[in-house]
Order: C-alpha cells, then sequence, then structure tokens
C-alpha cells in the first residue's frame, strides 16, 4: 500500500470515528461518558459486537429449580410448581397398593398424607415402611384409566378411589433401606 493510500484510508477512517462520535454525543444523558474514545482506537483493531441476548418466553421467576429431596410438608406446599416437571423424592412406603403402585410417606410427619406413586415395571420387593427414592414426573391429577394406558399396564381396582389425586410417574424407584 502506498502512503498517499495509507493516508487517505487514516484520514476515511477518522472521518467516520468522528461523525459517529458526533452523533453518539447527542445520545448522552448528562452522566459521565462511557465507552471508547476516538484516540483509543487504533488503525489495525478491528472490534465485534456480541449479539444480542436472546429473549425467552419464561422469566427467572417462572422457572423452578427441579426437586431432589424429601417427601415432606415443604413440597406438598410448593408441589403445584412441580406439576409436570421430573423430581426426586425419599420417603418411606406408606403402602404397596399393587405391583405397580406405592403410597409414599414423610416418616416423621403422619398428618401430611401420602403421594402416589406409578411404575411402569413391577416395583422392587418392597415391604411397609421400606425407605425408598423415587424419580419421575409429577402429575396433576390421576386419570386411572389414562394412566394403565400409558404405562401399559393394569393398575387395579385398588386405585378407583384415588382418581383426581396427585402422582408421580415413576421412572425408577429404589429401595434405600428396608425395614428391620
Amino acid at each position: 500500500m502506498s502512503t498517499r493510500e495509507h493516508r487517505s484510508t487514516r484520514r476515511a477512517a477518522a472521518s467516520v470515528l468522528a461523525v459517529a462520535a458526533l452523533g453518539l454525543a447527542g445520545c448522552g444523558n448528562g452522566g459521565s461518558e462511557t465507552g471508547t474514545d476516538v484516540e483509543d482506537v487504533q488503525e489495525s483493531e478491528v472490534m465485534e459486537s456480541s449479539p444480542a441476548p436472546q429473549e425467552s418466553a419464561e422469566t427467572p421467576a417462572d422457572v423452578v429449580a427441579p426437586y431432589n429431596g424429601a417427601y415432606t410438608q415443604d413440597f406438598a406446599d410448593d408441589q403445584a410448581l412441580y406439576e409436570g416437571q421430573e423430581v426426586t423424592l425419599t420417603g418411606e412406603v406408606e403402602d404397596v397398593v399393587s405391583p405397580n403402585a406405592l403410597q409414599l410417606s414423610d416418616p416423621n410427619d403422619v398428618e401430611l398424607g401420602s403421594l402416589l406413586v406409578l411404575h411402569d415395571s413391577a416395583l422392587p420387593e418392597l415391604e411397609d415402611g421400606a425407605l425408598v427414592e423415587v424419580t419421575g414426573t409429577l402429575q396433576a391429577s390421576l386419570d386411572v384409566a389414562a394412566a394403565e394406558e400409558d404405562l401399559g399396564v393394569d393398575l387395579g381396582d385398588e386405585l378407583s378411589d384415588m382418581e383426581g389425586e396427585s402422582y408421580v410417574d415413576a421412572s425408577s424407584v429404589t429401595v434405600t433401606q428396608q425395614e428391620e
């Protein structure tokens, strides 16, 4: 590049920066200046900007972290927040309702009541009082016929009185401790 072309390029770059600086000066709000001055920009420096952040339909207040913990009154109070999400719960087997269903309870809070857990495979050998860990999707309302179809199992007549109750559609049920 000749000296003459080099000077023209520098003048053009300086003109563009000066016009941009004048345009931006009118956008200020009278506060302190931030950013880069014309003197700070060097000819060989090329700046790339980051793309604008994408807005999500969900705001941080709408997002709830997956629940992983004991089946307690705290979980029961916030249960609506976890509907349709995967949860991992630990608790005590209150009752083995059928080969594919159990009722989970909090051994420290008999007033809490139980939470129904359904599994598409036969549950492991369980006794009432066993401690288990259950992972699955929390469902808002039990429709026995629909659950039987989804799971591909016959849940039996024992669940008919639990119609409409929330339940966990379990992907795994693990015994952590059997009653001695």
